[in-house]
């Protein structure tokens, strides 16, 4: 009985260094570059989208990639607005993490969850996590938390 106990906790110390050992953090500021709005902000209505295009940077400020995004209105403009965005980034020389799902409507100090679908390259097998946080009306924290 001993012996099979401390087979199971070496099996689970194993996994749990092997779960963490794949995992990454990956943190940039992404600033925007160029945004369209399709739509009139002063009558948003259901369906109205903004398609922008960001540029990522390291803490060193140093530019790791770029980024592509479309977020859709998909209820009622007010107070609990949300928007449904599907994202990409392209990190130099790496590949791409493909990312999205529904979030608050977009303001400073707004953080929305997104699912990670998928990636290319270094990123092919990627799930997880990524965290945006609106700093400034030009600048986002995103935090890549890939499993």
């Amino acid at each position: 009985m001993t012996r099979l106990l401390t087979l199971v906790i070496l099996a689970l110390a194993l996994t749990a260094t092997l779960a963490n050992a794949g995992s990454q953090r990956i943190h940039v500021t992404a600033e925007f570059v160029e945004a369209t709005l399709i739509g009139d902000p002063a009558n948003p209505k259901l369906g109205d989208q903004q398609i922008t295009s960001v540029e990522l940077f390291d803490e060193d400020h140093l530019q790791v990639g770029t980024g592509t995004g479309i977020c859709t209105l998909v209820t009622q403009p007010g107070e609990n607005a949300l928007v449904q965005c599907f994202i990409t980034a392209v990190f130099d020389n790496k590949g791409q993490i493909v990312f999205g799902g529904v979030a608050p409507f977009p303001a400073i100090g707004v953080v929305g969850h997104f699912a990670i679908f998928g990636g290319t390259g270094d990123f092919r097998t990627a799930r997880g996590e990524v965290t945006l946080v609106i700093l400034s009306p030009v600048l986002e924290d995103a935090t890549f938390d890939i499993e």
